[in-house]
């Protein structure tokens, strides 16, 4: 279980680090829409996203297309949205407005993203709990 923890930051690191790519690759037929609208699809992953196994890092996707993507230091402000079946990040124009799309796919309460072949497995966070 370490080792998967430790695999999961050095990803986290190369992923902050490395910053954006500037030409996203877009997997075909990775989104699972729950048979459902695009719209519907969008609205399923708004919210808090926390990396299972470590609560630290979190994505949380808000309504009017802004995003807060925290895995080390201070959360980073983003922009998000889908495109060609890959959840998009965005950042900022004073952070170089450069985009990362990552291959997405939601099972229930889990967000599961693939970066590099790897796939991160986030959990819906639930304010009531």
């Amino acid at each position: 279980m370490r080792a998967k923890h430790n695999i999961i930051v050095i990803s986290i690191l190369a992923f902050v680090f490395a910053g954006f790519k500037s030409t996203p690759n877009h997997p075909q037929n990775t989104v699972d829409h729950f048979n459902s609208s695009f719209q519907d699809t969008k609205e399923k992953l708004i919210g808090k996203w926390i990396m299972d196994g470590d609560p630290d890092t979190y994505i949380e996707l808000n309504a009017d297309g802004t995003a807060l993507e925290k895995s080390i230091g201070d959360p980073l402000k983003r922009y998000w949205s889908i495109k060609d079946n890959s959840l998009c990040l965005k950042a900022t124009p004073n952070q170089g407005g450069t985009e990362i799309c990552l291959a997405f796919k939601l099972n229930m309460n889990t967000l599961i993203l693939t970066m590099n072949g790897m796939k991160l497995h986030y959990v819906r966070y639930n304010l009531t709990e």
